[in-house]
Order: C-alpha cells, then structure tokens, then sequence
C-alpha cells in the first residue's frame, strides 16, 4: 500500500497536467485566449510588483492542496474498490466509471482550481497594483505636502527674516530718530559747529597750528571772572581750524546760525542781546565779566573765543546760542559739554557738566520751558579748545513758532538771563 500510495502521488500530478491540457483543448479559443490574457495581465503585474510573487506562491499552495485532495479521494475509492466483491464486469464497469469520474472529477478541480487561481491572483493583483497605486498616490501627495510644506515653510521663514529685518531696520530708524530728537543734532550748534569737517591735508600748506593760550596763574581782579559768548556772528567765515589742539580735523571757523521762523530774528542778533542783559545781572551781583564780541560786524573763529577765557584764566565760560529744528514742535532748553574721555581737556570733564547741569536746571526753572538734557560731545571746537570750565547753552527753538515768539519778546529774555546768572552763579559758589 505505501508503494501505491508513493506512486499515486507521483503519478497524480502528471495525470493532473495532462487533464488540464484536455481541458484547456476542450473549453475552446475563447475560453484560452481570455486565459491569456488574464494570464498575461498577471504576468504584467507581476514584473511591475514583487508582491504578485507572493500571490503566485500562494496559487502554487492552493493547487498542492487540491492535488493532496484529490489523492484522498482517489485513494478513498480503491478502498471501497478493494472492500467490496463485484463481479469482473462490474468491475470494469466501476473500474471505467471510476476512471470517468476520476477524469471528470480532476478535470473540475483543475478548472475549479486554475479559475479560482487566476481569479485570486487577478484579484490579489489588483489589490496589490490598487494598494501600490494608493501608496504611490499618497506618497506623491505626501511628497507635494512635504514640498508644499517645505516651501510654506521657507516662505514663513523668509517671511520672518523679512518681518524680522523690516523690525530691525524700524527699530533702528526709530532709534535714530530718537537719538535725533534727544541729541537734537539738527540743531543750529550741532549744523554749525559738526558740519563741513574736513582733514588738515585740505587746508593749504602755508596753514600754522593755532597754540593754546595758557590760563595765567595770576589773577588780576579778585572778583570771579565770566566769559561770555553771543554765539555766531553777522558774516560766517567758512575758513577752517582744527577741531581741538593738534587735531588733523578741521571745521569751518564759524557758521552764520539760524533765524526765528516767525520772527525773521537772526541768531546771532538773539544771543547778543542776552549776552549783554545777562552781563549787567552779573555785574550786579559783584562778578566781573568780559564779552567776546559786543557787536555783529566781527570775525572771530571759535578758537579765539576760548582763547579769550583762557587767557584771563576766566572762572566760568558760558556760550549763549539758540535751537532749531526740522521738526516745529521740538520746543525746550539743553546744554552741551565735552566727555570724560575727551582728548583736549577731559580733565576739567566734572566742572563742565556741574556747570551744564547748573544752567539747564536754573534756566527751565526761571523760564518754565522743556528741560532737555546735558549732551557731552566732543565734536564743538569752542569747547575743545577751551582750558577753563566752559558750556554751551541752547536757550530755545527759534524754529518752534511759540518758543520763537517768546524769545524775541523782552519779558522772557529777562527771565532766560535770570536763570542762566543763578546757574552760574551756583556753579561758582562750589568753586
């Protein structure tokens, strides 16, 4: 029986085949042709995926399964054959029934079994082309997301940086602007005095290096001595000097200041005027004072009027000048004085901001007027090349209309003169 059973199992599959044949043969062209082409699209399929290969396996199981069924039942009928005792004509008859219906029963589970292979590996292949497609779909859509993404991402980023620049470029404008509006360097001082620098190599060769004059160290009055400064003058004079003792910057000698925007007033007609009301105040008060120019027609550069302090070893430098603005509302009151770290005459640094600090707070208190601020800089020649405690102050805006009408009226001229003899004089009680 093992040998039977050995046999039959490697005849079945033969036997198998060719029944397949016969019924492949039988069922017709159209039958075949649709086959193949079932059996082409699959095979087209499955060079596109590897996925059909594991279909095709599992096709090859299925039909392992059916040849293992088919032997069961093959082996099942020579045991009935075997059991029972028909005569040898019956036994013909079972023998060609059986062989009938063993053909006929292999040939529908070979048609059974090819249909049903063909129709799960068409089935599996669609699935699996369908299931690639969707992968494939979403990956690409994934893809475009990821880029779509990617560049909504970069455009936030750029958008950012942009946002970010456009922030810092603001920031930086309006701290700009802002400096602008603390330091106030459109003003008439800041226009006349920072403006037109230029270096000594533009200046002819004939030009000699002004000197210092040293403050005397005798004193020819015991009272204190005021230096006072009407800023500018009636012509400027666009010649250069150098911005302090042995500077190779050059700045123009003195500029011919601003002019009230209501009035028409010159400055340099303003600051004669408080220049000569705040000297008769002083020497009211028992200080002696001297004047760098009483008139308008004169030609006196900004060294030479820090010489004239430094020459008397004054106790106080005062330079009166007056404000403007591109913009008619800045309005108030500032003084100016050198740095600690001035080159030219950082050592009497304390003095000159003590003396700035004591006019600007004396001044707004006399006048009511904005108090702006002390700004050291070391950009003002007059202050650079002064050896004595000396500051510049900016008494108003002649480009703001109500400061400009204020100054030009005697009442507040009187009240700024007032303010700025109790600054000095406060500076000088300290001294």
């Amino acid at each position: 029986m093992g040998k039977k059973r050995v046999l039959i199992k490697r005849v079945l599959p033969i036997m198998l085949i060719f029944s397949t044949m016969l019924l492949m043969c039988a069922c017709g062209k159209t039958s075949n042709d649709e086959n193949q082409s079932q059996t082409q699209s699959i095979t087209e399929h499955t060079d596109e995926t590897s996925s059909v290969q594991d279909s095709e396996e599992e096709t090859d199981s299925m039909q392992e399964s059916t040849v293992q069924s088919n032997n069961s039942r093959v082996t099942s009928s020579k045991s009935e054959k075997t059991s029972s005792s028909p005569s040898s004509s019956k036994k013909s008859g079972d023998t060609n029934s059986a062989n009938s219906s063993k053909k006929s029963t292999d040939t529908d589970s070979a048609n059974s079994s090819k249909k049903s292979t063909n129709t799960n590996s068409a089935e599996s292949s669609k699935k699996i082309i369908t299931s690639e497609s969707a992968v494939s779909t979403k990956s690409n859509t994934e893809s475009k997301s990821d880029t779509v993404s990617s560049s909504s991402e970069n455009t936030q980023t750029v958008t950012s940086e942009n946002k970010n620049t456009e922030q810092s470029v603001t920031s930086q404008t309006s701290e700009t602007n802002e400096e602008n509006n603390d330091e106030q360097t459109d003003s008439s001082e800041v226009s006349n005095e920072s403006e037109n620098t230029v270096s000594s190599e533009t200046v002819t060769e004939n030009y000699s290096m002004p000197e210092v004059v040293s403050r005397p160290t005798e004193r020819t009055s015991d009272k204190k001595i005021v230096v006072i400064d009407a800023g500018h003058q009636e012509h400027a004079n666009f010649e250069y000097e150098p911005m302090g003792p042995g500077s190779s910057e050059m700045k123009i000698k003195v500029s011919g200041g601003t002019s009230g925007v209501v009035t028409g007033i010159p400055e340099y007609e303003l600051t004669l005027i408080l220049a000569l009301k705040l000297q008769t105040i002083l020497e009211e008060r028992g200080y002696e004072v001297v004047q760098t120019r009483t008139t308008h027609d004169v030609d006196i550069g900004n060294i030479d009027r820090a010489n004239v302090a430094n020459s008397i070893n004054a106790d106080a430098f005062i330079r009166i000048h007056a404000n403007g603005s591109d913009s008619s509302y800045v309005n108030g009151a500032m003084t100016l004085c050198q740095t600690p770290y001035n080159p030219y005459n950082g050592n009497i640094y304390d003095e000159c901001k003590a003396l700035s600090t004591y006019v600007l707070d004396e001044l707004v208190s006399a006048t009511g007027c904005n108090k702006q601020y002390v700004w050291e800089t070391d950009t003002m020649c007059g202050i650079n090349w002064s050896q004595v405690p000396v500051t510049i102050v900016e008494v108003g805006y002649m480009s703001n209309p109500q400061e400009d009408r204020l100054m030009a009226t005697e009442e507040y001229q009187d009240k700024i003169c007032e303010g700025l003899a109790n600054g000095l004089e406060k500076f000088l009680e300290t001294q």
